[in-house]
Order: structure tokens, then C-alpha cells, then sequence
């Protein structure tokens, strides 16, 4: 390898955590937004329902497996269910280049994402808020720093910000969905959430386009390309059911013996004859 010397530039970027909690809400409890926050604030839904409203936007019911932004500087107001209310943990940002962060990824757009439970980002928000309640001691300051970056590169490459393809004719739409599946199934964060976030629509309208197009839904299309993809393993190799597994886009053996007896009525060492 030739010698090499290179300046990096721009090397720092400000951005931390400032605060965090937890928060069971009692039936209706609402957060009032006139009140202009200086910091963004990450909410998960940890459990439960409730109501989110942000200004330029209609109001949403989210749930279990969601979050929600309260950008700084920017009306908000909250809601929890009355039968149901929510359970949710929050994480505030402060710093310059936060909010240059934030708008490299499409959370701005409507300041939600629906259930990000199957992605690299909620591991991270996970792991991270884990380690925010432990002692604090400088490795444990160390890994929180590490962890935020991480948390902020998997925001940004997992949900970025498309421009809106709302406009693009729905014939093109379900194409672009069928050849992202078509191509990705064997991927295990190919998922319909990933779809939805990448095409700049909503779950019920790529529903109504796959129910127009293929009579059943982008989950069960899905579904449908692991477990024949899967039929033709078990009958043309001898993988072991966790190669098989892996093969088609599930991460473990048990999880794909369930959704394959689901979709074929036997078990994988069953229809292999085994």
C-alpha cells in the first residue's frame, strides 16, 4: 500500500444527549405544545396508544412500536388513549448540527415513523437507552457517545429523506414495490415498513395497490416469495433448516419452522420428508 497522508475535514459534530425518561400516562394525559421546546425530543412507544399533533400536519393515532419527534422550536401536542393509554421512553437532543441530522432523514417530513421494531435504528434506541440508566463512569460516557452516532447513521440510512414519489403513476409504484421484494426478500430487514419508507407512502395505500394488482397484500406477497423460495431448498438441497432459514430472510430456525407450517400446514422437516 502506497503512503498515504489525508486532512479530514469537518471532523467533529455536535450533537448529544441532554435528557431522558420513561413515562407510564395515566387515561387522556395530554401534553401541551404551545410551549416551544429548545431541544428535540425522540419519543417511543413503548406500549399502549395514544395521539400525536404537529403543526403543518393532521392529526395520527400511533401505538406500540412507533415513534414520534417534538422538534425544537415547533408546536406539538399529545395524547393518551383513554382505554389504552401509552407507555413511552423519550431521549432529548440538544446541539448544532442536531437538527441537520434530523433533516438528512425523512422523520421531519410527518415527525413519525410506524413500527420501526424490526430495524437497526431500534437496537440502537434500545441498547442505548439501556446504557443511559447504568452508572455513569467514562466508558459508560464513551459508549453513550458512540451509540447516539450510531443511533443518528442508522436514522439517516434507514429512513432517509426521499423526495415524495406520491406523483409517479401508480402502475410505476407497484413496479419499483414488486422488483424491491422481488430482489430483497432474502435480506431479513426487508420488511414492509422498510417498503413503505422508501416509496414515500402510507401502509394502507401500498395495501390497496397490491390488493388492486395481485389480490392479496405486500405482506403476504412477501411471505409468499420466502416460502416457495424456501420449498425449493428443502427439495433441491440438503442445507440444514438454519441455512435455510437464513437463505430466505429469516435471521433464526424457529422463526421460520412457524411461518413456514403457517403458510405450507406442515413443518420444514416435513415437507422435505424427513
Amino acid at each position: 500500500m502506497p503512503n498515504q497522508f489525508h486532512n479530514l475535514t469537518n471532523p467533529e459534530i455536535d450533537s448529544h444527549i441532554l435528557f431522558y425518561g420513561q413515562q407510564q400516562c395515566q387515561p387522556d394525559e395530554y401534553f401541551e405544545g404551545d410551549n416551544l421546546r429548545k431541544n428535540d425530543v425522540l419519543y417511543y412507544v413503548i406500549k399502549g396508544t395514544g395521539s400525536f399533533l404537529s403543526s403543518g400536519h393532521h392529526e395520527v393515532k400511533l401505538k406500540t412500536g412507533d415513534l414520534f419527534l417534538v422538534p425544537r422550536s415547533r408546536t406539538c401536542s399529545f395524547q393518551a388513549d383513554h382505554s389504552n393509554p401509552w407507555e413511552y421512553l423519550w431521549i432529548g437532543l440538544t446541539g448544532s448540527d442536531t437538527g441537520k441530522i434530523l433533516k438528512a432523514s425523512n422523520l421531519p417530513n410527518k415527525n413519525f415513523l410506524r413500527q420501526i421494531q424490526n430495524t437497526k435504528f431500534f437496537s440502537t434506541l434500545t441498547e442505548l437507552y439501556g446504557v443511559l440508566n447504568k452508572k455513569k463512569t467514562l466508558l459508560n460516557h464513551l459508549q453513550i457517545a458512540s451509540l447516539t452516532y450510531q443511533l443518528f447513521y442508522h436514522l439517516v440510512s434507514e429512513f432517509p429523506d426521499h423526495p415524495p414519489v406520491r406523483k409517479i403513476p401508480k402502475n410505476d409504484q407497484y413496479q419499483i414495490a414488486i422488483n424491491y421484494l422481488n430482489k430483497n426478500y432474502t435480506d431479513p430487514t426487508c420488511n414492509i415498513i422498510e417498503l413503505c419508507n422508501r416509496l414515500g407512502v402510507s401502509r394502507s395505500f401500498l395495501y390497496s395497490l397490491f390488493r388492486k394488482n395481485t389480490k392479496i397484500s405486500p405482506q403476504k406477497y412477501l411471505m409468499k416469495l420466502r416460502m416457495e423460495a424456501a420449498k425449493k431448498e428443502l427439495t433441491s438441497t440438503t442445507h440444514n433448516l438454519k441455512e435455510v432459514a437464513k437463505k430466505v430472510g429469516y435471521g433464526d430456525e424457529f422463526t421460520f419452522s412457524k411461518a413456514f407450517k403457517r403458510y405450507s400446514g406442515v413443518s420444514p422437516n416435513v415437507f422435505r420428508g424427513n
